[in-house]
């Protein structure tokens, strides 16, 4: 195809140029021959011409003129006519009397410069064929190269292999919106893998305790050793053990299916405090910006903000301040005055399971769930020990911006 093309550009090409050449000819001949027409004096009997009158024309040294009448020729210009066609290109006039103006003029000049272009284009095709094959490879690599990335990246994600996102090819044709739409399908995929694998994972460590705990009071109650009514109660806290884990699990392991909304952090604190018992309530202390406004989620937002908030409440038997700080981003900051957290396990902090105090009732998972809320949200989650004594726990949130009309 690329030969084919190469040898169909080279024909136009010289097809081109000939027409070019032939009508250059012809508007030279008719430049001669209306000076030769001016120069000349007709009368009945005969035709002279006024050399004086004949311009200096570069045309006139290759050209022939006769006059003739009745096959007689009655003027020859230039030198002898040329009798054969061939190598002149010829034309001719009507004058007055029944007299015509024939003219010739060489085309030796045209004929070589034909031959020249022909020559060139001889000896250039093969170069033009050799620039347009190696043209063409690059370009057929260049074009595929989006298309191997995305074949190898299907092949790695097929063996649940999840590859760095694809570069995205400059522009926005299809190559390029096909890319960023598969780094967004394997980003969810890979996504929804790891959630699946953390339920897993987080589901075969914790379920194992209550479990047991459930299969030995059952143990008991059909060997004699426990009474119906000594068993029930344990039994009952273990199923509700067992929900809460799986509440919390479910919701750690999974994303909002819904688009982002605008959500008043203050009116999300004020109906955490309203779960709480009265006695909990008035140990709160809500200060700050509470007008700002975060873009996420109502109910995760609530949750992680119940969570943290809970959490203040049982390692502090003081007050428990909730404070809102505008800036470029939306912090709320949760302090409390109970004993803290060792320095080497504030990194820890957040993730699944962790208890610094096994003695205290809990799962290990409120404040893994208020760090994975952060991250869906966009934000972050970071705790610190107070100068004073206590705990303080910062969720960092992208703030809303308004647009002004």
């Amino acid at each position: 195809m690329v030969v084919l093309t190469a040898l169909l550009v080279g024909a136009l090409g010289f097809v081109q140029f000939q027409s070019t050449l032939s009508r250059e000819t012809r508007q030279d001949l008719d430049s001669v021959i209306n000076a030769v027409e001016q120069a000349l004096l007709v009368t009945p009997e005969r035709v002279v011409l006024s050399p004086d009158r004949l311009p200096r024309l570069a045309e006139l040294s290759s050209s022939r003129f006769r006059v003739i009448r009745a096959e007689q020729v009655f003027l020859e210009i230039g030198g002898r006519y040329p009798a054969e066609a061939e190598g002149w290109f010829k034309t001719e006039r009507l004058l007055e009397h029944g007299f015509v103006l024939q003219a010739a003029l060489e085309t030796r000049s045209q004929s070589e410069a034909l031959r020249a272009f022909w020559h060139t284009e001889l000896l250039a095709l093969p170069i033009s064929l050799l620039l347009a094959l190696v043209a063409a490879y690059l370009l057929f690599g260049y074009l595929m190269r989006p298309v191997r990335h995305l074949t190898e990246a299907t092949h790695a994600i097929a063996q649940q292999r999840f590859p760095k996102p694809i570069p995205v090819p400059p522009g926005q044709d299809e190559l390029s919106n096909l890319a960023e739409s598969f780094n967004r399908m394997a980003q969810a995929v890979e996504g929804f893998l790891e959630r699946e694998r953390n339920f897993s994972r987080y589901a075969s460590h914790e379920l194992r305790t209550p479990l047991a705990a459930l299969r030995a009071q059952i143990e008991a109650l059909e060997q004699g050793l426990l009474t119906p009514q000594e068993s029930l109660p344990a039994i009952k806290r273990s199923l509700e053990r067992l929900e809460r884990l799986l509440a919390a699990l479910t919701a750690l392991t999974h994303s909002p299916r819904k688009d982002p909304e605008p959500v008043e952090v203050g009116l999300t604190l004020r109906l955490v405090v309203q779960n709480l018992s009265a006695e909990e309530q008035r140990r709160i202390t809500l200060e700050g910006e509470l007008g700002a406004r975060v873009l996420g989620y109502e109910e995760l937002l609530q949750q992680a903000l119940s969570n943290l908030v809970s959490n203040a409440l049982k390692f502090s038997q003081g007050r428990v301040e909730v404070e809102v700080r505008q800036g470029a981003v939306v912090q709320i900051h949760i302090r409390d005055r109970g004993p803290g957290v060792p320095e080497e396990e504030l990194p820890r902090l957040g993730s699944p399971f962790l208890r610094i105090q096994p003695r205290i009732d809990g799962m290990g998972l409120g404040l893994a769930l208020v760090r994975h809320i952060a991250s869906v949200m966009g934000g972050r989650l970071e705790f610190c020990n107070r100068p004073g004594g206590g705990l303080e726990a910062t969720l960092s949130l992208p703030r809303l911006e308004v647009s002004h009309a």
